[in-house]
């Protein structure tokens, strides 16, 4: 960060009455924040829902079984 100025302090006393200042200012900024737009909030439950888990049988998918039916002829010692 170019050409910013930092603040040096000399002594302990010094540096508690600057970072009791830096606090002061920061609450400042926030509660002026809060006033244009209001305390933080929740983003809801609605859009990160989450299934539980099932207690049926899902079966298995297309990728699974009927894809290769016609693919992979197996010997199942059917007539016709």
């Amino acid at each position: 960060m170019k050409g910013e100025t930092y603040y040096v302090c000399r002594s302990m006393k010094e540096l508690i009455a600057y970072t009791k200042m830096k606090r002061k200012q920061r609450r400042h900024n926030h509660t002026e924040i809060l006033k244009v737009y209001g305390e933080c909030k929740g983003m809801g439950g609605r859009r990160y829902k989450v299934e539980g888990k099932k207690s049926y049988s899902k079966g298995k998918q297309y990728s699974y079984n009927a894809r290769w039916n016609d693919h992979y002829k197996l010997n199942t010692n059917k007539v016709g």
